[in-house]
């Protein structure tokens, strides 16, 4: 299995799409957004685990809700939240204990606007909070995916 970490205010939600919800509490995902990280999906067959602060307070349900809302419909799980830890330390967390549940994973990637992943940094394709994912950061992130 391969698998996209994301994150989603600075990657899903930028500045230039600052849209409030009907639907749901939160912003709306910025649609250049959206498409960049569907075209990822399909040509990667990966799956989305949720590293984003939205998930404190949601269940992967909730979660699932918002992002079938925007388009988007492979979101697998999200990570363990660790009271003071850096992303990088819920995201290997949540690594560990898939691999140890028996699931193989062949690659992942972490999208973030964040640059602290520790010792994970060399999967980090970090975006801006303005652009969140770009064209050139999906065309890398499949590159990376796919290679």
């Amino acid at each position: 299995m391969k698998i996209i970490f994301l994150d989603i205010d600075g990657v899903l939600v930028t500045s230039r799409h600052m849209v409030q919800s009907k639907k749901y509490f939160g912003h709306e995902f910025d649609p250049e957004c959206v498409r960049n990280l569907q075209e990822i999906l399909e040509k990667t067959e990966a799956k989305i685990v949720v590293s984003s602060s939205w998930r404190e307070g949601r269940t992967l349900k909730q979660l699932q809700s918002i992002f079938e809302i925007n388009g988007i419909k492979k979101v697998v799980g999200m990570t363990p939240i660790i009271e003071g830890a850096i992303r990088g330390k819920e995201i290997k967390e949540y690594l560990n204990d898939i691999l140890n549940s028996g699931v193989e994973v062949d690659k992942f990637v972490i999208i973030d606007d964040e640059e602290e992943m520790g010792e994970l940094d060399d999967h980090l394709m970090e975006t801006s909070f303005e652009t969140g994912i770009t064209k050139t950061i999906a065309d890398k992130v499949i590159r990376f995916l796919v290679s």
